[in-house]
């Protein structure tokens, strides 16, 4: 890893002469030099805590933003997702598992500074970047920097966190990597799970990692009527009015709406971030 890659840090305080403290998270890993947190890319260095992966991505890829899950934000459109090594969870079903659990410096594969995504993103068509695939918290100077540069030029950032899901998905276990010997959740249970965050007055409620076109619609909170109507991550009905209400009973849609849907789908497209500026798209 370049000297380039590592930067110093504001979240951690020193607790004895020997050992820091990080508290980018609640994780507080207590660190002596040399050490790295549980996250992997963040470690003591010189008494500091110090990010060692800056401007190090473990990939780029064109999402339909719905794969985020983000059903109320630009509906259709596309956004550029990364993430980098290492994670603060510990999820035993992750899906993201060669990615969140590496410990090689090799899986981060791409470099690019923060303009370079925002660029990246405009050249590609999207509206917006994604931090993701790992918990984007253990890589926060990274992201905040991306997420300046994506607002200078005019684009959106989001971040698929373990922060706070509104509005709410279910999403489906999934097993893989340490836990494939369980099985799928249920779609009933998903659905049952979506009916009683809705009658108990959730407003907008989605099942995820599951083949339900129900749980993945829109729904109008006040008749009921479906205003944007998915299937998996492709949209097959669009009924909002463009002032994003719902046209049958006149109540407004919470979201981000700009004019007509996009209309991504559910293609995903690897990108690669090329050493002469230049993009690839896999």
């Amino acid at each position: 890893m370049s000297d380039e890659s590592t930067v110093p840090t504001r979240h951690w305080h020193r607790l004895d002469e020997a050992r820091v403290q990080c508290d980018i998270c609640p994780r507080a890993c207590k660190l002596r030099d040399g050490q790295r947190g549980m996250c992997f890319v963040r470690a003591c260095e010189g008494g500091k805590i110090v990010l060692t992966t800056y401007g190090r991505s473990s990939g780029f890829c064109v999402d339909p933003v719905e794969k985020k899950p983000l059903n109320h934000f630009l509906p259709g459109t596309p956004i550029l997702s990364f993430g980098t090594a290492g994670c603060n969870l510990a999820c035993k079903f992750c899906q993201n598992w060669d990615i969140s659990k590496s410990r090689e410096i090799d899986t981060l594969s791409d470099a690019a500074s923060p303009e370079r995504i925002a660029q990246a993103a405009i050249e590609l068509g999207c509206r917006s970047v994604a931090f993701t695939y790992n918990d984007p918290v253990i890589f926060h100077e990274y992201a905040i920097d991306v997420a300046d540069a994506c607002r200078a030029v005019g684009l959106a950032s989001v971040a698929v966190t373990a922060g706070y899901d509104v509005p709410v998905h279910f999403t489906g276990f999934h097993p893989d990597w340490k836990m494939l010997d369980r099985p799928h959740t249920p779609a009933s249970t998903l659905k049952r799970a979506r009916r009683i965050a809705i009658d108990n007055g959730i407003r907008y409620a989605y099942t995820g990692n599951v083949h339900d076109v129900t749980g993945g619609t829109t729904m109008c909170h006040a008749c009921g009527a479906p205003l944007i109507e998915r299937d998996w991550y492709t949209m097959i009905g669009w009924h909002l009015t463009s002032d994003a209400r719902c046209p049958g009973c006149g109540t407004r849609c919470a979201g981000v709406f700009d004019g007509p849907p996009g209309r991504w789908g559910a293609k995903r497209r690897a990108v690669r971030m090329l050493t002469d500026c230049s993009l690839s798209l896999q």
